[in-house]
Parts: structure tokens; C-alpha cells; sequence
């Protein structure tokens, strides 16, 4: 090859080898666009990735799975299993309410302090016609009764039932009928303790014609306040002392039976405790 051209291509080679960087190597404007675009790609992955993971950790069901709530203890588990809370709280209380509500519906007097409920006793010997004490208190503190206590009692007449005398039972012959038209005495009494209306005074006495008793229920009631009483001429006496005693509500008379005069007796007693 002559010089001349040997010498040409030497120069055209060195010219490229100039203009070409070396492996690895950028010019200054690439460099930068490079940086730049490095560090945009950074930030922009490393927040999608933040953001990725952000979702992730509200997104995902907990262990338990089920519920977006934390994870809850052995304890909390069981207390929202049972419908209580689904919060943190301690399950101790939530399931002594639960328990006290349950015992509340239950009924059961001795949790609750509910008063124990008693029904009397009645026996008659007048055709239909009886004397009740329907179900009610029947046990007292010395106090409560201090400050009035009341009995009620029901007078029941089944059917129409003619020609019934009704006598009266006080010492004065101060007696009256009632709205069933019968004359219904009270007394509680027991050991040496009574409260009677035994003695109202003197009354003119006058008889008590016979009347046809009429079907129906005929309330009434006594109030008492646990003193001895035998009525409005004697003094008030002491008070009832504890003890077990009797309510009683009892009506006397006569009635035809075939053309006959039978006396008859109607008679209903309710048992009472008197505490200290």
C-alpha cells in the first residue's frame, strides 16, 4: 500500500478512537440525565413500594382471619366469639354482666334478693263460697312492718246461693257486711300475741237479714303495722316480737240446707315470719 494512504487511515483511525469513550464511561450530559433519571426512578420505586406495602398490611386479614380488627388474645377471642365486644377489653366483666343478666331472668330469688312469695290456706263450709289469700309476701323484718305492711285476700262466691245469715264476730256487735255480703273478721295471731278489731264498743245490735250471695271475686285487705290491738276501746299494745305467725280472715253464719239452718264457717289463713 503506498505511504500516502497508510498515513490517511492512521489519521482517520486515531480521530475515531478519540471520539468513542471508554467502556463504562458517559459524557457530562448523560451523567446527568442518568443521576436524574436514577433518582427519580428510586424515589418513584421506593415509594411504590412504601405504598405497596402500606396497602398490603391494611388489605390482609389478620391471623385469626375474618375481621379487619388486630389480632385478639386467647381471652378477647373468646369474649367475641360470645357476641360481648369485639374490642380489647377484659372479658372478666363482660361475662359477670352476661351471668348477672342471666341470673336476673332467671328469677332465681336467692341471686337477686326478689321477696319469696306465699299462698294461704282456705277451708269452707258454705256451698261455693270461699276466702283466698292470692300469692304475696309473707316474711318481715320487725322495721318493715313498723311502717305499715298490707294483706290482701279475695272473697270468691261460685254461684247465686239464697238464704245466708252472716254473724257477726266482735265482742260489741259492731260487725258489718262486706261488697260480698259476707262479714269477714281479721286476726293475726300466735303464741300470746294477737291484733283483732275484737273490741269496738257497743252497738245497737241490730239483726242482720239474710241475703242471696252473688257470684263474683270481692277483694279486700288489711293493713297492719305489728302492734298487739284488740280494737279502738283497748290500749295499743307492744309490739310483736319475732316469730312465726297467722293471718286470718273468717266469716260465720247460716244457711238453708232442705229447710234447715246449717251453720257454716269460712275460713282462709297465711302464714308470716317476723325477723329481727
Amino acid at each position: 500500500m503506498p505511504a500516502r494512504r497508510r498515513t490517511a487511515l492512521a489519521l482517520v483511525s486515531a480521530a475515531l478512537l478519540a471520539c468513542t469513550p471508554e467502556k463504562g464511561e458517559t459524557t457530562a450530559t448523560d451523567a446527568t440525565t442518568g443521576s436524574a433519571t436514577g433518582t427519580t426512578t428510586g424515589a418513584t420505586t421506593d415509594a411504590t413500594d412504601a405504598t405497596t406495602a402500606s396497602v398490603t398490611t391494611v388489605g390482609d386479614p389478620p391471623p385469626t382471619g375474618g375481621t379487619t380488627e388486630p389480632a385478639a388474645s386467647s381471652s378477647e377471642s373468646t369474649t367475641t366469639a360470645a357476641g360481648t365486644s369485639t374490642g380489647g377489653d377484659s372479658s372478666d366483666s363482660e361475662t359477670t354482666t352476661g351471668t348477672a343478666t342471666s341470673s336476673s331472668t332467671s328469677g332465681d330469688t336467692t341471686d337477686t334478693g326478689d321477696v319469696a312469695l306465699c299462698e294461704g290456706t282456705s277451708m269452707s263450709s258454705l256451698p261455693g263460697v270461699t276466702i283466698v289469700f292470692p300469692p304475696q309476701p309473707c316474711t318481715f323484718t320487725v322495721a318493715e312492718v313498723h311502717g305499715g305492711v298490707v294483706f290482701h285476700y279475695e272473697v270468691h262466691v261460685e254461684a247465686a246461693l239464697p238464704d245466708v245469715l252472716r254473724y257477726r264476730q266482735d265482742a260489741g256487735g259492731c260487725d258489718e257486711p262486706g261488697a260480698s255480703g259476707l262479714i269477714v273478721a281479721p286476726r293475726i295471731f300466735g303464741g300470746d300475741e294477737m291484733y283483732c278489731f275484737c273490741n269496738q264498743g257497743l252497738c245497737p245490735g241490730l239483726d242482720i237479714p239474710p241475703i242471696t250471695l252473688q257470684p263474683g271475686v270481692y277483694p279486700g285487705e288489711l293493713e297492719w303495722k305489728g302492734w298487739n290491738w284488740q280494737g279502738p276501746h283497748v290500749d295499743l299494745g307492744p309490739a310483736f316480737s319475732p316469730g312465726e305467725y297467722i293471718v286470718q280472715e273468717r266469716a260465720i253464719g247460716s244457711f238453708k240446707s232442705n229447710g234447715a239452718d246449717v251453720d257454716y264457717e269460712v275460713l282462709a289463713q297465711l302464714p308470716i315470719t317476723l325477723l329481727p
